[in-house]
């Protein structure tokens, strides 16, 4: 009876061992930005490969996924990757952000950059704005949303980072590092 009580604890204790470093070798850490690691992703249903913080929740609850992907981060930070025109019936990138001066509360359209990163040509702007306090009269505190959108044939890639405006930039590094590694699968 000892024996078998004995021979059992060993072998919990062994697959613990064995379990442990699979685990970790499953998703190698690829690199790391502003002290976040990063791991590299594909999503198969939108159809884009992309380097992604490892520790970021991935938040696919209320979204499809052929729509797109949400990352969540620390203190209210988010990554959303979406696909258009899966994801609203836009299919042209640039026009896509000339419409943003409707959403600034003074009617200012943000300034549009476009650069090239490895295959991709980018589409950048950002926008701080604030909103209403859910059941209230109030606005909240701004929001900083950093864009990127890389279009594809039939329409883009909207990459987004949204953080408080008075604290977005720990993680907008690991913005960049995503849409610097960013790839669209055909």
């Amino acid at each position: 009876m000892k024996l078998a009580l004995a021979l059992a604890v060993v072998a919990a204790f062994s697959a613990c061992k064995r379990s442990a470093p699979e685990t970790a070798d499953s998703v190698p850490i690829k690199e790391v930005v502003a002290g976040v690691p990063m791991i590299d992703f594909e999503a198969t249903e939108t159809k884009f490969s992309a380097r992604v913080p490892a520790d970021w929740g991935v938040e696919q609850k209320y979204l499809d996924p052929k729509k797109g992907v949400s990352l969540s981060g620390p203190k209210r930070t988010y990554i959303l990757i979406y696909k258009y025109p899966e994801m609203d019936p836009h299919s042209d990138a640039r026009k896509y952000a000339e419409t943003f001066w409707q959403l600034d509360q003074n009617g200012k359209q943000p300034d549009i950059t476009t650069e090239k990163i490895g295959d991709n040509t980018v589409i950048r702007f950002h926008q701080e704005r604030a909103s209403l306090k859910l059941h209230s009269k109030t606005l909240d505190k701004p929001v900083r949303r950093d864009y990127a959108l890389i279009p594809i044939k039939g329409g883009f890639f909207q990459i987004m980072h949204e953080a408080p405006a008075d604290g977005y930039e720990p993680t907008l590094p690991v913005f960049e590092a995503v849409v610097r590694s960013f790839k669209p699968i055909p």
